[in-house]
């Protein structure tokens, strides 16, 4: 019976805990900060045959990356594993970006369908079609992709009573149905639009887009396994004390409504005070409001 319980809370973890409003460890915070543009970071350290890195140039943006990490971390007070560095113009690390978000993320479950923007395009073409020839003998002929969401419900269900389980796929199927939400962050010219034009795949997937106020850009893209994802791209920071002050309110009222928030800094930056104090902001607004708010329609 124990061995059961034990596979039961393993099952149930890897569905809901993100979404739980009892969970153990505490609730995650909703946050993910990106260090952009990695790529600029060492000169002379980018190869653009193969759009990677040099293997020595590779090795200096990860240390840096990784003290500057700690430093945050520490002065954030928020976990390193909330912290990914990548470059959006190069595509590069974007794999590693989403995972950190879907692994932060309010029922990250629901950003999984995301397909980022593939590196190797920007590559050569003799590089991508070796990328590719390589890619296609990997795939096993006949092999579907397998629903590990599906895969977890069926492995609860031959452990849990009926009644619990009906309960647990029932608040499963209500989370579903709310289109995830992420918000993007930083000051201007830190790669917020490239981030989500590649990162989103924006370009491919965008429907037409609304404004949500006059200061923040919200669009809807279409997965391309069915749903929406719903981009909010807010208004920069630190260009003046006035602008702060009127774009603090239009954080208040959109970040508490999100299920992840994407603050993109700039990774060879050496000045971080201004982007340090905004994130001090909006982690005591999500701890504030550690579940999001919901919109009228989907009460």
């Amino acid at each position: 019976m124990l061995k059961v319980f034990k596979e039961l809370k393993k099952i149930t973890d890897n569905i809901f805990i993100s979404f739980s409003k009892k969970s153990d460890p505490p609730p995650k915070i909703r946050i993910v900060v990106g260090l952009n543009q990695v790529n600029q970071m060492i000169p002379n350290g980018w190869d653009e045959r193969l759009n990677s890195p040099t293997k020595e140039a590779e090795k200096q943006i990860q240390n840096r990356c990784e003290d500057i990490i700690r430093t945050l971390s520490r002065q954030i007070d928020i976990s390193e594993f909330n912290i990914e560095y990548y470059s959006a113009l190069k595509c590069y690390r974007l794999i590693p970006l989403l995972t950190t978000i879907i692994q932060n993320s309010y029922a990250g479950f629901k950003i999984a369908n995301v397909d980022p923007a593939d590196p190797f395009e920007l590559a050569d073409s003799d590089v991508k079609a070796a990328v590719d020839k390589q890619r296609r003998e990997m795939i096993a002929p006949g092999k579907g992709e397998h629903d590990s969401n599906q895969k977890n419900l069926d492995a609860l269900k031959k452990v849990m009573s009926p009644e619990d389980f009906n309960l647990i796929s029932g608040k499963l199927q209500q989370e579903t149905k709310y289109p995830p939400k992420v918000a993007v962050i930083g000051k201007s010219g830190v790669g917020k639009t490239t981030t989500i034009n590649n990162l989103f795949n924006a370009q491919l997937k965008t429907s037409p887009t609304t404004v949500g106020t006059t200061k923040a850009q919200t669009k809807e893209f279409t997965l391309s396994t069915g749903g929406t994802l719903t981009v909010v791209d807010l208004p920069g920071y630190g260009r003046s004390e006035a602008e702060d002050r009127e774009y603090k309110k239009i954080y208040e009222t959109i970040i508490p409504e999100c299920d992840i928030v994407l603050l993109i800094l700039q990774a060879n930056t050496r000045d971080f005070s201004d982007d340090i104090e905004m994130l001090q902001q909006i982690t005591t607004l999500l701890k504030n409001n550690p579940i999001p708010r919901r919109s009228e329609k989907f009460q």
